[in-house]
């Protein structure tokens, strides 16, 4: 715990930082109200207090709290995306996507606001704008992860199959256990025929992530074409245990036992032949 001058401003709003990198936002919360007591025109202040309430679910008081700090500070960058990534939880996308466009305005070179405004537009259906935005966060940060796998996911929405997984492939290898990339590179390796590898990524992706139904739904999905439907099968069944909301498993694991019966009758009036 930091000790601290109790008519410093700046030391409270410190503090308040540091138990929110604690995970302690309610007491961080504290300290920022106690900043701006003694300062009522710290910026700082309101906007990490305003990132503490989104935390805890809060976003209309962090949207109150970011509007003060740009009402302070019109030139905040870092409230002005902050401000966006509220607005985004609240489902106001565009109102989000002319907040993380203001940040960029002032910080041309803010990598994640332009990831996150890759993300709105893309929410809202525009993919070839959402690739846009996130060429430009490569740009900045080559080793963005998510900007990679997210653009990856805006390719396969347009058909660019090779172009998704290249860049899946390269969310990877940014990040090794990234069981979305390993998840959506297989899911583009289905659409294209090529099960086997599909089969191999969706197992790389369940390894990361034992509880991802949609990958065992997958997989179940790569096995089927293959012709293995009691692997199958066994992959629809784990996928609707961890999620037994999945109707689409109930759907093709009932499809796949009705061809693996037809294969058995088909197989025993042969051998009765």
């Amino acid at each position: 715990m930091i000790e601290i001058n109790r008519k410093d401003a700046k030391a409270y709003c410190i503090r308040g930082k540091e138990k929110a990198a604690l995970g302690d936002h309610q007491v961080a919360i504290t300290d920022y109200d106690q900043a701006i007591e003694i300062n009522p025109s710290l910026a700082e202040a309101y906007n990490n207090r305003g990132n503490a309430k989104a935390v805890l679910g809060d976003y209309e008081g962090a949207i109150a709290d970011h509007n003060q700090a740009i009402k302070i500070n019109p030139k905040y960058a870092e409230a002005y995306y902050d401000r966006g990534l509220a607005k985004d939880a609240l489902g106001d996308l565009l109102s989000a996507i002319a907040d993380y466009n203001q940040a960029i305005k002032i910080n041309t070179e803010d990598a994640k606001a332009y990831n996150n405004q890759g993300i709105a537009k893309a929410a809202l259906g525009n993919h070839k704008a959402a690739i846009t935005d996130w060429d430009k966060a490569i740009e900045i940060d080559p080793k963005c992860a998510v900007a990679h796998h997210d653009r990856g996911l805006a390719k396969r929405k347009l058909g660019d199959r090779q172009g998704a997984i290249a860049d899946h492939d390269q969310s990877i290898q940014i990040k090794l256990k990234n069981a979305k990339a390993y998840y959506n590179r297989g899911v583009v390796k289905n659409t294209l025929g090529d099960h086997q590898s599909a089969i191999a990524d969706h197992n790389q992706a369940i390894k990361i992530n034992p509880k991802y139904a949609e990958a065992y739904y997958n997989r179940g999905l790569a096995k089927a074409a293959l012709g293995d439907y009691q692997g199958a099968i066994a992959d629809y069944n784990r996928a609707i245990k961890i999620n037994p909301k999945l109707d689409k498993a109930r759907y093709n694991r009932r499809n796949a036992i009705i061809i693996l019966a037809a294969i058995l009758l088909i197989g025993l009036l042969i051998y009765a032949l």
